[in-house]
């Protein structure tokens, strides 16, 4: 949680450890959940740039000081842990049915 309390000129790059407080905060936060379902119904309406200031405001909120940048880093390697999971979950899955029934 190092970076969190860092200024944005002082932090080291992204580790481990970020990735986990980041989605720890995704999974957890209500605040934060409620705020980026509001959001994603005003996405239509906002620019890019808008649209990520607002999500940053909403990261700000919930302790997690990030930049556009670090959120994007943040977001990909997310989205690649939930693929990298899904297809473990479907490769489990196949195991437990013979070959002949799928």
């Amino acid at each position: 949680m190092k970076w969190f309390w860092k200024s944005r000129e002082k932090r080291a790059p992204l580790e481990f450890e970020d990735a986990v407080c980041f989605n720890w905060a995704l999974d957890t936060n209500r605040e934060l959940q409620e705020g980026l379902l509001k959001l994603a119904e005003q996405y239509p309406h906002l620019t890019e740039e808008r649209y990520t200031q607002r999500l940053l405001e909403l990261f700000r909120r919930a302790g997690l000081e990030l930049s556009a940048d670090e959120l994007k880093i943040l977001l990909m390697l997310r989205r690649e842990t939930d693929c990298m999971l899904l297809r473990k979950e479907q490769e489990e899955t196949q195991k437990d049915f013979p070959k002949d029934t799928l």
